[in-house]
């Protein structure tokens, strides 16, 4: 994606863009917190950007790094247990320049994040879909060669964090995050109905921590929105 942006708008416009997910945590993500805080990961943005600088590196050099990167369960299950870590460091981008912009971009809004959620909340959130991804996997025999749909329910976390947030659009056009996320959203729901079915299963797997933590946020403001249109409705009558 080519977009440019200011960092320091993320602050600036924070406050004003947390107007839609300040509903308290579910019990079941407060009880994690208290009782699993060491699996929390400070400044885990700066771990995937370099795992993404890596896996450039090493696929840029040769191309048959993407297969020994991949998550592929047969290769695990002899003895390559590293690709449970390193199939995150497919690369994003072939090209240096779309790299550059993606990464930067996402290292920003991984700390945007951070800030808004902490390291526990946000290092669970990028684990839940990277476990239930490895678990469907291995379960269907399924492999994971590349993780841009993981790059983008990140990109979807900050949307909906900070929707009133601007970047702009090849330099020019500025458009709101949650644009682009209602965007991202439609383009994910369009793609569960195409490929077979182990390739949708691979996808919700992929989204599995969009759903799980602004799912419920969704369709609570979806009801919402058609209690009042059925209200209004039923005024003009």
């Amino acid at each position: 994606p080519l977009f440019l942006f200011n960092i320091d708008t993320i602050d600036r416009h924070a406050q004003c863009s947390r107007v839609v997910f300040m509903f308290r945590d579910p019990q079941w993500l407060q009880f994690l917190s208290r009782r699993m805080q060491w699996l929390a990961v400070p400044n885990i943005a700066i771990i995937f950007v370099t795992l993404q600088v890596l896996g450039f590196l090493f696929v840029t050099s040769d191309p048959a790094w993407v297969i020994r990167l991949a998550l592929i369960p047969d290769y695990v299950l002899q003895g390559e247990i590293w690709r449970l870590l390193t199939f995150i460091a497919l690369p994003l981008s072939m090209s240096m320049i779309g790299m550059i912009f993606t990464l930067w971009f996402l290292y920003f809004i991984l700390n945007a994040i951070e800030a808004e959620w902490g390291a526990f909340k946000t290092t669970l959130y990028m684990l839940v879909s990277i476990v239930i991804t490895i678990l469907y996997s291995f379960v269907v025999g399924h492999p994971v060669l590349q993780v841009t749909d993981f790059s983008s329910t990140l990109f979807l976390a900050g949307a909906a964090l900070f929707p009133n947030y601007e970047i702009r659009l090849y330099m020019l056009i500025p458009v709101k995050m949650k644009f682009l996320g209602y965007l991202a959203l439609a383009f994910f729901v369009f793609r569960l109905f195409q490929g077979s079915w182990s390739d949708k299963f691979l996808l919700i797997a992929i989204y599995s921590n969009y759903l799980i933590f602004f799912g419920p946020t969704l369709l609570f403001r979806l009801k919402d929105w058609q209690r009042r249109r059925n209200y209004r409705s039923n005024f003009k009558r």
